[in-house]
């Protein structure tokens, strides 16, 4: 059978060199490499024989307790965990105490236990549930360094170099990142069966300036053939892609930006280093665009409201009567979503994509630093990064009950169309690991690893990927500026005020709420990272 990981890996090795390029361009750039030497392909289990190569010799068991935000909880989660069981008792001699906790619930929860000090071998953290760089502070993560090459080798050769730099506190890891997609990139999902039928052409479209031609012909052609088509949403998302900046604080929205000089951004402030991205010129545009749009009737009567209710807009858009949205792309989104929204997807995107120390905090799974196990831990996380059999039964559950195979690297999750919930299904199942170990679904295109490979091959990587920013000195003047940003930030991005008039306004009061002081605060510590290289 086909291996996977092996396209996998080669898609890191591609990955590698090309960070290596970009970094032979500007010199402040982190090379992406997968962390010294040739990338070696393990030895997996074949999905169709699970028990082709587990060791034979009798061996001592050890339980693991994996603490797992995921959502929703899937109804026979509890068996496919005995299926797992029943693999990696005999492949690496460990069973899974399996806690699995829904998304919301985990956020709440998860903190509470670490602090009471409950016992745990695992967890799932991020930046967006309990936290990992709040609990590295605390001694709650095991420092997993000196282990990783060892006991999680194939997994330590496999994820890109960028990515380890990227998860590091203070030249240390505490977390296995998920490797999929490197970094993030902006643009437009649209219909692509209106935007031939309108005569669009959605590859000539690089900047927003450029999308104001296209929402004109669709308000034009729609409302020729009786229909009110709204042209695009999720504008509250779209300035960091107009103009693509580094976030230094790990929160897009703060005011602390650095330049990327493969955009060719914000020159006249690049060399500050750290700067207010509200007070650019490029902000200035971005939003006096957007009014332009907005006063022209291409966004919907209340657009900031219209973004907030996703699943409003995801029916609008299923059902023709809105064009486009703003999007964080990742490889095979059109195809996945073509297959599911009745019409033709495309994507025009409006950045490469980039690579930032936030691009990895998206999920990790850490070691509790009171594992007595910290060696089979690392053991099992290889194998839910590297094995075929795993990677494709903790994501599509059993073959047989919850999916069928289609070929030699593909499921189906509906067995044919006789199912429409299987019981068990997390499509791609990104927080559980690398992707790149499993049978897609078919709702992916076949070529899915190809579009992660040119996806990956041309990330830009961040001037200052690895530094993460320490906001316990600023807490005050971050809490001032995140409620400044909320009050003010929506309406100018949607263009449901004058930037003319409102801009002003918007940075006095960031200035009075403690942009200076969280800018400087963030030059120190940048600082004192570039000099401890």
């Amino acid at each position: 059978m086909k291996n996977l990981y092996k396209r996998a890996a080669a898609l890191a090795l591609a990955a590698t060199m090309t960070a290596g390029v970009l970094a032979g361009c500007n010199g402040s750039n982190t090379t992406a490499s997968t962390g010294g030497g040739e990338v070696s392909t393990p030895a997996s289990g074949d999905a169709a024989d699970p028990a082709s190569q587990p060791s034979s010799e009798p061996q001592e068991i050890t339980q693991l307790i994996w603490y797992m935000s995921i959502n929703p909880v899937a109804a026979d989660t509890e068996k496919v965990i005995e299926k797992l069981n029943e693999y990696t008792r005999e492949k690496i001699g460990v069973e899974i105490d399996y806690k699995v906790i829904a998304n919301p619930d985990y956020k709440e929860k998860m903190p509470n236990l670490i602090n009471a000090g409950e016992y745990f071998d695992i967890c799932f953290t991020s930046n967006w549930t309990t936290d990992y760089l709040q609990f590295v502070g605390k001694d709650a993560f095991m420092d997993i360094t000196e282990l990783l090459p060892q006991y999680a080798q194939d997994t330590y050769k496999f994820i890109p170099e960028a990515m380890w730099n990227a998860v590091k506190v203070n030249g240390s890891i505490y977390g296995v990142p998920s490797y999929k997609e490197m970094g993030w990139q902006g643009g437009l999902v649209y219909n692509s069966d209106m935007a031939e039928a309108y005569g669009l052409d959605m590859t000539a479209v690089t900047s927003l300036e450029d999308y104001t031609d296209v929402l004109k012909t669709v308000s034009e052609k729609s409302k020729a053939e009786g229909k009110d088509v709204v042209g695009v949403s999720g504008l509250t998302n779209a300035w960091p892609m107009a103009a693509p900046y580094e976030s230094l604080t790990g929160t897009p929205s703060l005011p602390a930006a650095g330049a990327v000089p493969e955009f060719k951004n914000f020159a006249d402030v690049a060399d500050q280093g750290v700067f207010n991205q509200y007070t650019s010129e490029e902000y200035m545009n971005y939003c006096q665009t957007v009014r332009g749009w907005n006063q022209s009737g291409y966004l919907g009567g209340d657009p900031v409201n219209y973004d907030s209710d996703t699943a409003n807009r995801d029916n609008d858009f299923n059902n023709g009567a809105l064009f486009s949205y703003f999007i964080q792309y990742a490889p095979g989104t059109a195809e996945s979503m073509s297959a599911s929204s009745g019409h033709g997807v495309g994507f025009a995107p409006l950045m490469q994509p980039l690579f930032e120390t936030r691009s990895a905090m998206g999920g990790l799974l850490a070691l509790s630093s009171a594992s007595e196990h910290p060696e089979k831990a690392l053991e099992f996380i290889n194998l839910l990064n590297t094995d075929e059999y795993v990677g494709t039964l903790i994501r599509h559950g059993i073959e047989g009950e919850h999916y069928t195979a289609v070929g030699e690297n593909q499921v189906d999750k509906t067995m044919g169309g006789t199912l429409t919930d299987n019981g068990y299904d997390y499509t791609y199942g990104w927080q559980f690991g690398t992707p790149f170990n499993q049978k897609w679904d078919i709702s992916y295109p076949e070529n899915i690893e190809e579009l992660f490979m040119d996806y990956n091959e041309s990330a830009i990587i961040s001037p200052n990927n690895g530094f993460t920013f320490d906001t316990v000195p600023v807490e005050t003047q971050v809490a001032a500026l995140t409620n400044t940003i909320a009050e003010y930030a929506p309406s100018l991005e949607t263009g449901s005020v004058d930037p003319a008039d409102y801009i002003p306004k918007f940075l006095e009061a960031l200035n009075a709420n403690g942009a200076e002081a969280l800018i400087t605060e963030v030059k120190t510590q940048l600082d004192a990272f570039n000099a401890s290289k």
